[in-house]
């Protein structure tokens, strides 16, 4: 049980949690803004959104284990022979099976009888699980192409967030896309941090990152920007609605530590506590942002 526990990476899963809320309160751009939001869409789109990651994480370990690129590593759970490639294939299809099933009747909580949305998000949730298992599995795998940033910005970011808001009020304004594209680039934060970490490795191994592409020196340079990125759409969205939280605060000092503490990272254990870091920081900061203090 410890290995599936593993191979889930829980570590992974405040990143879809920060979509769902920050897309859960966005749908309420009224004075009156209260803590008040439908539960059973929330409970179902969060669900929904662990399970995918969940799914994205065990392709992941699949897909990297098939192309050796996990081969040197012991903590991941095929390469360390804890998890056989069959049992790790069925959970895959299992979990790929639970999120559309998952996904189906948040679809019917959130839009009934209408048809329209019923076929566009369908089509927007099978992508979703085609993006989970096509990262590293597959002969295009986009991951070893340069295009998983590509891919986290759009389904972290602004499916993620702007769908969850679509859900409860089944219309998105411009100012939703400042916050959804600062918490995508927080997202793609994290994957930078990882490819960086994996950067000696994925170029023996011929994956190809943007980390790879840029160089150390680049990826940090990149970081700096993606953090920059996410306070100017948080902090944008505070402006364009005139009210204040501490999430601007919040995403100025957590950028600083990170980037401080990311160009003296030396070890992969290193790395990862910034990963931790940036995953658990960025849920703080979705939930500061959702906490308006002043209007």
């Amino acid at each position: 049980m410890n290995a599936w526990i593993a191979a889930f990476r829980l570590k992974t899963l405040p990143l879809a949690l920060g979509a769902i809320l920050l897309g859960s309160r966005l749908h309420d751009s009224t004075q009156d803004y209260t803590l008040e939001f439908e539960l059973d869409i929330f409970l179902m789109a969060s669900l929904t959104a662990i399970l995918l990651q969940i799914l994205s994480n065990l392709a992941n370990d699949y897909g990297d284990f098939e192309r050796g690129t996990d081969k040197h590593r012991t903590d991941r759970q095929l390469s360390s022979g804890q998890i056989t490639p069959r049992a790790m294939l069925n959970a895959i299809i299992v979990f790929a099976v639970l999120s559309f099933a998952s996904g189906t009747y948040l679809l019917y909580i959130s839009f009934g009888s209408d048809w329209v949305n019923w076929i566009t998000f369908l089509g927007l949730g099978t992508a979703s699980i085609i993006a989970a298992v096509s990262y590293t599995m597959g002969k295009r795998a986009y991951g070893y192409h340069g295009l998983g940033d590509v891919f986290v910005f759009i389904f972290f970011g602004l499916v993620g967030v702007l769908g969850t808001a679509y859900l409860f009020k089944q219309e998105i304004t411009a100012v939703l896309w400042l916050p959804a594209i600062g918490y995508g680039a927080l997202c793609v934060g994290v994957l930078n941090v990882n490819n960086i970490r994996d950067l000696d490795k994925d170029i023996l191994t011929t994956k190809i990152t943007i980390a790879a592409h840029l160089g150390l020196e680049g990826a940090l340079v990149y970081q700096i920007i993606l953090m920059t990125i996410a306070f100017l759409g948080f902090t944008g969205h505070h402006i364009s609605e005139d009210y204040l939280s501490l999430a601007p605060i919040a995403m100025v000092i957590l950028g600083f530590m990170h980037i401080r503490r990311l160009y003296n990272a030396e070890i992969a254990d290193d790395y990862n506590e910034q990963l931790k870091l940036l995953s658990l920081g960025s849920l703080l900061v979705v939930v500061l942002f959702v906490i308006r203090l002043f209007y």
